[in-house]
Formats: structure tokens, sequence, C-alpha cells
């Protein structure tokens, strides 16, 4: 089968009368029980997306190249990828990304293109699984900022390795078939407080693989139609089906407050020598440090403006 004529398959096709106009979206874990696990645990949605004409072939053809001519919003790279393996640690392919969309199914490659909703198109459906997702928050729902959507594209058997990431994400699997793990975002054996202040001082890249966490994550068989919610700091990995793959990742930014400035704090305290508390053992303790680091980014922007 050639590179395109795996995008081309009949799965990518749909009859104009089944064509969704909508995500369609439902919950598969009763209400409360997904309610209950927002930011903690992984749950189950589901969506009909895997119909919807703009996630046909020459539909994200013109997403990646409109991507591409955003800075900074298409990453991609190609090889042989290890589960412990890192960001920046993979060769990029030297072309457009629209040609290596076209070889996808033998290039062995990784494509994520960001903020595809600069596209009014996608902004709708965005819009549409934003107020779904807030729906399930209820009362967090203010929690829930800026939403983004991700499509991402991989090669067969392609494996996207150990991470973690800040948002409140949900992979939606859109074409082909992939396995996802996930850990519990408060087991500390797998993330350590010290790697979660790394992140967000240092680097995204700051999740180190440790072999136990494949005994300890939930596994999620991700089909068509699937989608599963991803708490942030919960360290997970995929590996992609025998067929390409095209996903969704939608995600929300929590405030400032609620995590980063905290962790940003307690990792200046731990260069000064204290052990500091992690977020949420202490409301008080969290607000200061939160305050703190936004003050400290107040006098840095007047500092900055000052002539």
């Amino acid at each position: 089968m050639t590179a395109t004529a795996q995008l081309d398959h009949p799965r990518f096709e749909a009859a104009e009368e089944d064509e969704a106009r909508s995500g369609e979206w439902r919950l598969v874990t009763p209400l409360e029980e997904a309610r209950a696990a927002l930011h903690l645990r992984p749950f189950w949605t589901a969506h009909a997306l895997e119909k919807h004409p703009l996630f046909r072939l020459e539909a994200l053809l013109r997403v990646a190249q409109d991507a591409a001519r955003r800075r900074g919003d298409v990453y991609m790279d190609a090889g042989d990828i290890g589960i412990g393996d890192k960001w920046g640690q993979v060769p990029v392919p030297d072309m457009p990304v629209d040609e290596v969309l076209r070889r996808i199914e033998h290039a062995g490659a990784w494509i994520v293109m960001k903020h595809v909703e600069a596209d009014p198109a996608y902004a709708g459906l965005l819009r549409e699984w934003a107020d779904f997702m807030r729906g399930i928050a209820g009362d967090g729902a203010h929690l829930l900022r800026n939403p983004e959507m991700l499509v991402i594209i991989n090669s067969p058997r392609r494996i996207t390795p150990f991470h973690f990431d800040a948002e409140v994400n949900v992979l939606v699997q859109i074409h082909g078939y992939k396995s996802l793990w996930v850990c519990d975002p408060n087991d500390r054996s797998v993330v350590a407080e010290t790697d979660i202040e790394h992140y967000y001082g240092v680097s995204i890249a700051a999740a180190n693989y440790k072999p136990h966490a494949e005994k300890v994550a939930q596994r999620f068989d991700l089909e068509p139609g699937d989608a599963v919610h991803i708490p942030s700091h919960a360290a997970h990995w995929v590996r992609n089906g025998d067929q390409v793959s095209v996903s969704l990742s939608l995600n929300f930014e929590l405030p400032r407050w609620y995590r980063r400035d905290v962790y940003l704090a307690n990792r200046y305290l731990r260069r000064l020598g204290i052990e500091p508390r992690p977020p949420g053992q202490s409301r008080l303790r969290d607000g200061a440090k939160a305050a703190t680091m936004a003050t400290a980014r107040a006098v840095r922007g007047l500092a900055k403006r000052r002539p």
C-alpha cells in the first residue's frame, strides 16, 4: 500500500449522508464518576469525529501546510523510538511537513500540529468539546481555560515516549488504533516532585522513565470513536498499531496559581536548602507561594518596561 493509500483507506471516507457535522460527544464513564476523576484519574468518553470531513487526507494536508506557516506550531521527528527517549533526541525530517505526511506509512514519524483551532471550522469543534468537558467539571469548570486542539499523526507501530503534561488533556482517536498507558499522577515513585518542579522551571522533557511504571500504569486500547482523559502530571506513553494513526490532543490550561506557581516556588525553596511541602497539603501555603510568584512576575514586567 502506498503512503497516501493508507490515508485514503475506506475508513477515512464516509458517505455524505453519514458525515458527522459535530463531535457528538458523550460520556462512557458515568457522570459523577467522571467528575470525581477529573484531574486525578483517566476516564472514557466517546465521539463521532472519525466520520467528519475535516479529518480526511485532503483536509489534514491543508492543516499541515497552515500550521507550518505559524511559528512553532509544527513538531515532527522520525526514527526508532523507545519508551524512555526524550524530546529533542530524535532526528527531525529534512522535508516539509506535508511531504512527511504523504510518506507517513513508512516514515517512522510523529507529527504534531498545534493550534489547529486557528481555522474557524476546527474552532467550532473545539468549542463543542470544551462545553462538553466543562459540563463534566461542574463547579470546577472555572479551572478549565484556553482550550487548544492539536492534531497528531503517527506512522505504524510508532511509540510516543514516556512524558507528562501540565494541561488537562483528552486523547481522541480518529483513525487507526493505539494503546495508551497512564500512571497515577500522584504516584511519586513514577514522577517525583522534583520532576514536576523541573518541568515548570527548566524543561518540559523532565519525565524520567522508570521500568516499574509499566507494572503500575493503566492500559487503554483505543480505536476510532474512543477518547480518554489524561490528568495533568500523569505520566503516560503510547504505542501505535499497525496502521497510520490520526488522533487529537484536546487540552485545557489550568490557572498558574492552581499548580504551576506553587511548583516554581517549591523549586526556588529547594535550591535554598528548604524541603517544601507539595501542592495540595496546605491551601494557605499554596496561596502564599502563588501570590509571591505572581508578584515577582509583576516586578520583572515593570523592570522590563522601564526606559
